[in-house]
């Protein structure tokens, strides 16, 4: 009896704690929402998430022609390509393409596009070596796709009277 008391007491202390220091689960949907006076929905999976924080900071400073902000919605698919066979049938490159169709509405009008990334990469021998490259090649895509997206938005809502 006394043990499961000080457990409650510990896992709501630590609940108050987390909770003051400002703790947020990582794949939350309102992580850094805040930073951008763009409102950028949810991204399923982990591509999406590290391109929705990626847009995040991009828009950081807000976009020419959608002064007072807008909604962007952006539907991600990606594919790996293996490539560069050797003589017994291993891969040694693989291409990951990312590509994102996104529309955004900032309440004038609306905008769609899309954007797509590709990135090489060598695949190694080991199999977990090969999962750390893949992680690798889908943040550096992201990254990739939200500089792109972030520059075609910014031409179209600034050609847009």
């Amino acid at each position: 009896m006394m043990k499961s008391l000080s457990a409650a007491v510990f896992v709501s202390f630590a609940g108050a704690m987390a909770s003051g220091c400002g703790f947020q689960p990582v794949y939350s949907p309102s992580a850094s929402s805040s930073a951008s006076p763009l409102q950028i929905d949810q991204i399923d999976g982990r591509a999406g998430h590290e391109l929705r924080r990626a847009l995040l900071q991009e828009t950081a400073n807000g976009l020419p022609g959608a002064a007072q902000g807008g909604r962007l919605t952006v539907q991600l698919s990606e594919q790996l390509i293996r490539t560069g066979f050797e003589s017994d049938g291993t891969t040694r490159r693989a291409l990951l393409r990312m590509t994102a169709d996104y529309v955004i509405d900032t309440g004038d009008n609306a905008l769609s596009g899309s954007e797509t990334a590709e990135i090489s990469t060598n695949v190694p021998s080991e199999i977990f070596q090969d999962i750390t490259n893949q992680n690798e090649a889908r943040r550096s895509a992201a990254h990739e796709l939200a500089r792109k997206i972030t520059n075609r938005l910014i031409v179209d809502l600034t050609e847009t009277p």
